[in-house]
């Protein structure tokens, strides 16, 4: 890897498989993706290193922390610019294979986006060290898709997704009761909805829907609320104090997680847009103490 290290040169990470889970076909799948995934990621300063892999297990970058923990410290500015670096990670996820850029351009989003993480919560984002500075790094690639071509016509094939988690994903990955797999057919627009979770998590203090039910925990008796309220459209509520704030980093984060949570995913932004604009906020309060960032205006609905 090309990515800068400082005091976490001196240490690694051995990843390997739970001992309660027995090597099969899956696990070696799903930790071959993993240790590829990071691979190709290798250019990105928000993904976590690997140094090697064999079967099951990895060798990996040691992580300072994580997101969760480090955001009770920071204040409004310090998350927009987490919240900035965040985004851009999942612009270089989605950007393997493409001229690298910072900012969107005209057509990106006609773009077929052959990489999508698949799993983006605030359990996959960790910390290390880049220049001396603390980096949200992305982590946990073992469900990443590759996607594929379709040989004779040159159009990308078309997928569902298995691992439905109603709290977290968007409305598409809900599950069917007759298979389990996806409603519908899936493309890059899941990560651009979990962003939405993440910048939620940042901006509110509290993950997604929990404030909706007032709860510490999500039942699979919620969860199955949640996932009947998101086919329906609905979105986690934003506390009054938070929705109602006057704070422009915080405002700056709460209009890119509408913007993510678009019910629709061919409405929801790329993540180089997001980024962007998450970028151009942050430059604009440290310069003048003004946002200047024309965000979409599309404001969460509440629908149990």
């Amino acid at each position: 890897s090309n990515h800068e290290h400082s005091v976490a040169d001196r240490y690694a990470v051995l990843k390997s498989l739970k001992y309660v889970h027995d090597p099969n076909d899956e696990t070696f799948e799903l930790s071959r993706v993993d240790a590829v995934a990071l691979d190709v990621v290798t250019q990105s300063r928000f993904t976590i290193n690997i140094y090697g892999y064999c079967a099951t297990s990895s060798l990996q970058e040691f992580a300072n922390g994580d997101l969760k923990g480090l955001l009770p410290r920071l204040e409004p500015l310090e998350k927009l610019r987490y919240a900035a670096w965040v985004a851009q990670g999942v612009a270089d996820v989605h950007g393997v294979g493409a001229e690298r850029e910072t900012e969107p351009r005209s057509g990106e989003t006609e773009r077929v986006v052959p990489f999508i993480h698949n799993d983006l919560n605030m359990d996959n984002i960790l910390l290390g060290s880049r220049d001396g500075v603390e980096f949200p790094l992305l982590n946990d690639f073992n469900i990443a898709v590759f996607r594929k071509k379709d040989a004779a016509t040159g159009e990308p094939c078309k997928f569902r997704g298995r691992f439905a988690n109603p709290q977290w994903m968007s409305p598409e990955q809900q599950e069917r009761p007759e298979d389990e797999l996806s409603t519908k057919y899936l493309n890059e627009k899941v990560d651009i909805y979990a962003l939405g979770n993440i910048l939620y998590k940042i901006a509110v203090g509290n993950s997604p829907w929990k404030n909706d039910y007032k709860t510490v925990k999500i039942t699979p008796e919620l969860k199955a609320k949640i996932a009947r309220a998101k086919l329906r459209g609905g979105k986690p509520k934003v506390p009054a104090d938070v929705r109602n704030t006057t704070d422009p980093s915080t405002l700056a984060i709460l209009n890119a997680m509408d913007w993510c949570y678009r019910n629709d995913p061919e409405l929801r932004p790329s993540a180089r847009e997001i980024a962007y604009n998450l970028k151009a906020e942050l430059e604009a309060l440290e310069r003048n103490g003004t946002a200047d960032v024309q965000w979409p205006r599309l404001r969460s609905r509440r629908l149990i």
